[in-house]
């Protein structure tokens, strides 16, 4: 019987992880149906007859969701084999209690799960760090492009946006990572000529704009940059972004101005917080200054950076909450800065390398497996309550569909009144409206999943 591969959500985008699976798979004459529930219904008859039911935990909202479905899927299909993959997957080892024949495994798994589809065989590891010859992903019956997130626009166009990686992996051991307890500062590129492929299939499909979904596209710049000159050359108006570390921004500053030529319009930078004891807490390998460096660079290349922040973590003060949003106002970041990334409280899954720190004192008591995170609390009850507060704003700016610009200063005004403080004015100037490129669904891998996404599965 074909067997299943399966998504519950994929930061917005096509699930790439699905398409080079099923692309393996039927390389060897394997049967394989694919099912994307983050945009289309479950495939009960799929389901139902599949000897193998393969669950991709890409991050922390697909295995939240993931663990809601399972019990539908068990229902449904309680003798297949499941098989969870992706970075969550080892974690998910001592999550699932269904009883079920199961498989955890991480890393480079298209060649495992065609061993285990073969052999009906546990794999003797849980981490798979070979590096393997990829082929283009089959994305053939996987949903249209147009069912997710587009590129938007300044002319108040939405763009249909594709998506690949040029590099699994990631050299870099940040401490919240959830990449680092699989990859272990490890990274592998994926031929040119399979990028391309890829890319290729998806502008036929109807792609305009492709997203590098590598955790930084500078861990092989000359690896990067070859794929984009060939993409230039076969698709002269196709646009793209990529996400760079900030350290990596200043280091190789000089290739970013190829970068514009080739047709990237933003770069996302993941800067996480502009405190500096709290940078070296996270080890993101960058300061404060140097974050404010790298947007000077970024800016003189002719690009746009996105930056991305983790503002609440136990370590938050108001003083430092405050201090954050002056920064970014400051470099006329508002619009730049999508309102989720002024909510987002640390998540610390298991095997994190911030369990290393003796700053937060966790014990196995204090991971809630439904949370999928340990439990922390800051020192400051107001820190806590503030958190709530953003949460709340974001949840009813973004469901009303109001501007960044005019979310930001209800953040603003919340962060002055928490504590009693007087709310100084926040002058904004025209220019720190405009409207910069963005995609049109802003969630990212440390986002709680949304209750219409609950509600789905």
């Amino acid at each position: 019987m074909p067997f299943l591969l399966l998504s519950t959500y994929d930061l917005g985008h096509q699930p790439f992880a699905l398409a080079s699976a099923a692309a393996r798979l039927r390389s060897e004459g394997i049967p394989v149906n694919c099912n994307d529930v983050a945009v289309d219904d479950l495939n009960e008859e799929a389901v139902a007859g599949a000897d193998l039911i393969a669950i991709h935990l890409a991050m922390h909202t697909a295995t939240r969701l993931s663990l809601e479905l399972l019990p539908r899927l068990v229902a449904l299909n309680s003798d297949a084999t499941y098989v969870f993959f992706g970075l969550y997957a080892p974690m998910a080892r001592e999550l699932i209690t269904a009883d079920i024949n199961a498989h955890f495994i991480g890393g480079e798994i298209e060649d495992v799960l065609l061993s285990l589809v073969k052999t009906n065989e546990a794999p003797a590891d849980h981490v798979h760090l070979s590096k393997l010859q990829l082929g283009t992903p089959d994305r053939t019956d996987l949903p249209a492009l147009d069912k997710y997130a587009r590129l938007q626009t300044s002319a108040g166009e939405d763009v249909v946006t594709g998506y690949t990686e040029a590099t699994r992996g990631c050299k870099h051991v940040c401490r919240h990572c959830p990449v680092v307890p699989v990859y272990g500062g490890k990274f592998f590129p994926v031929p040119v000529e399979t990028v391309l492929a890829d890319i290729d299939q998806q502008v036929a499909a109807g792609a305009r704009h492709i997203s590098f979904g590598d955790p930084d596209f500078f861990n092989g710049p000359s690896h990067g940059l070859r794929v984009v000159r060939e993409m230039r050359n076969r698709h002269p108006d196709l646009t793209y972004d990529a996400i760079i570390k900030v350290e990596h921004l200043l280091k190789h500053r000089d290739r970013l101005p190829e970068l514009r030529g080739t047709g990237c319009l933003f770069i996302t930078t993941a800067v996480e917080s502009v405190d500096d004891q709290t940078l070296v807490l996270l080890d993101k390998g960058h300061t404060r200054a140097e974050f404010i460096e790298a947007v000077a660079v970024v800016r003189d290349a002719g690009l746009t950076l996105s930056p991305t922040f983790i503002p609440f973590t136990p370590w938050t003060t108001i003083n430092g909450y405050r201090d954050l949003l002056s920064v970014i106002r400051d470099l006329d970041l508002i619009e730049n800065v999508s309102p989720i990334q002024l909510a987002i409280r640390l998540l610390i899954p298991l095997g994190s390398r911030l369990l290393e720190l003796d700053e937060l004192s966790l014990t196995p008591d204090d991971f809630d497996k439904e949370a999928l995170s340990y439990t922390w609390a800051n020192r400051d009850n107001a820190a806590d309550e503030l958190a709530e507060k953003i949460q709340a704003i974001v949840d009813q700016g973004e469901s009303a569909g109001d501007t960044r610009s005019a979310i930001f200063a209800r953040i603003w005004q919340a962060a002055h009144e928490i504590d009693g403080t007087d709310a100084s004015a926040l002058f904004l100037a025209e220019h720190s409206k405009l409207f910069v490129p963005r995609m049109s669904e802003p969630w990212y891998c440390c986002a709680e999943p949304s209750r219409d996404q609950l509600a789905r599965v």
